[in-house]
């Protein structure tokens, strides 16, 4: 067709979406574009599921970080793919069913990582780049004018799913040391490439009929999570119980830099909370998917925390990892407590933080009392994420427990349960006193930078 000449005034016609020739494709159906949203979809899921198995018992703390963001991105982009496929005339919607059995076959490999590159390796040089090439082979396919939702979707997708994978791939590259470590992610690597040519790609679309699987390492039983918390060789002591910090920023008798700095500990501690919500989250199999959305948001966020509090001791020259970081809490409920209970606890914790006197808005003012600026803008923005967590409990655990008094009632014995079963990891450290001499070195960098 020849090219027309059209008067649009010197304005970008189409909305500026695209333009006359691009929307001429006769693109994808809307049956082939559901069909393509509901393998990312399952795809994402299933991952978002090796983040939540695999999350507690990584040892390395950048890379539970990563898992945190990360796995909250695929439990938004689940959601969105799931609103869009409602729009396109498919009731029922088919989102928690496996499309492909292969796919299933493959992801189930995935999530039997033995280590942390091998998770890396699976999710960031196999899976992820995958992904990205369903999604730009979509977006060049699909009529961008008729089908602009999934189009604009898609874009803020991809865009995400490059990011992580840089992340993913410079990670693989800092943890590969040794040349055997590397001849067994590549060996990793092609176990899952084989499984994934087979499946034809995440968009089915590449089958090889010629490729050989090798013997899984799946054997037809459902996945059991390690959910036991573990910390690498930087974290030392992690059952030092000694410093009372939640005590140390509610005592006016103190400083109101140590007050402050209790609280940025009080924040580098939180990445327990990730440690034990991903099992809360990996086990509940039988909730609807803003669930997870709304557990993940949750999760991310106390990730999010324990990184600002590693901001405010990178602030004061001291590394997050030099000293005592208490893992008994995770550890704990981990192993401990079943995913019910676990959150009625972590609810009852977010409930006791709201009172006006003594909970999130009085860490906030205790931080902006000090001189500490980045403390007032920390507690800022976790009082404010603290209260939507309380919200999140609330919407959830409720109705399971038939009202909010009784919800209340039943956090009691269990918060003394949690209590008791904490003490017992008390043996597993000396208990040598550090707080003053992290004190001293906060100062003296004070004294140096000056």
């Amino acid at each position: 067709m020849n090219k027309m000449n059209i008067d649009n005034k010197g304005i970008p016609p189409l909305a500026g979406i695209c333009h006359y020739e691009s929307a001429l494709k006769e693109g994808y159906s809307v049956e082939r574009n559901v069909d393509l949203l509901r393998r990312y979809n399952y795809v994402k899921k299933s991952v978002h599921k090796v983040f939540c198995a695999h999350l507690a018992k990584t040892p390395e703390w950048e890379v539970k970080c990563a898992i945190s963001y990360h796995l909250w991105l695929e439990a938004e982009h689940c959601a969105d793919i799931r609103k869009r496929v409602s729009e396109m005339r498919e009731p029922p919607l088919q989102m928690d069913t496996i499309p492909d059995l292969n796919l299933k076959k493959l992801l189930d490999e995935v999530i039997r990582a033995e280590d942390t590159v091998e998770l890396l390796v699976g999710i960031y040089q196999v899976i992820k780049p995958e992904i990205i090439r369903a999604l730009k082979n979509h977006l060049d396919d699909t009529n961008p004018m008729a089908d602009q939702p999934t189009h604009r979707l898609l874009k803020f997708i991809l865009m995400e799913e490059e990011e992580m994978v840089t992340w993913g791939k410079t990670a693989i590259s800092a943890l590969i040391q040794k040349e055997e470590q590397n001849q067994r992610a590549e060996r990793w690597e092609k176990h899952l490439t084989a499984f994934l040519e087979f499946a034809g790609g995440i968009s089915g679309d590449l089958l090889n009929e010629t490729v050989v699987v090798p013997e899984p390492r799946a054997d037809g039983n459902e996945y059991e999570m390690d959910t036991v918390p573990k910390r690498d060789e930087r974290f030392k002591d992690n059952f030092n119980q000694s410093a009372l910090i939640d005590e140390y920023y509610q005592d006016p008798a103190r400083s109101m830099e140590e007050r402050t700095y209790a609280l940025f500990y009080k924040r580098l501690r939180e990445m327990d909370v990730p440690e034990w919500m991903a099992p809360i989250i990996f086990k509940s199999n039988d909730k609807p998917w803003e669930y997870s959305v709304d557990m993940s948001r949750q999760l991310w966020d106390e990730a999010r925390h324990a990184m600002l509090g590693e901001i405010g001791l990178y602030q004061a020259g001291i590394p997050f990892y030099k000293y005592p970081v208490d893992l008994k809490a995770s550890m704990s409920l981990n192993i401990h407590f079943e995913p019910l209970e676990a959150h009625l606890i972590l609810w009852a914790i977010e409930q006791g933080l709201m009172p006006k006197k003594t909970g999130k808005q009085w860490e906030w003012e205790i931080a902006t009392q000090s001189e500490n600026k980045l403390a007032a803008t920390v507690q800022d923005y976790d009082w404010a994420d603290e209260v939507l967590h309380a919200q999140i409990g609330r919407k959830w655990l409720v109705p399971q427990y038939g009202g909010l008094e009784k919800a209340k009632a039943a956090s009691e014995p269990s918060m003394r349960k949690w209590g008791e079963s904490m003490k017992k990891y008390s043996d597993l450290s000396k208990q040598e006193e550090w707080w003053t001499k992290f004190m001293e070195e906060v100062q003296q960098n004070k004294a140096l930078n000056r």
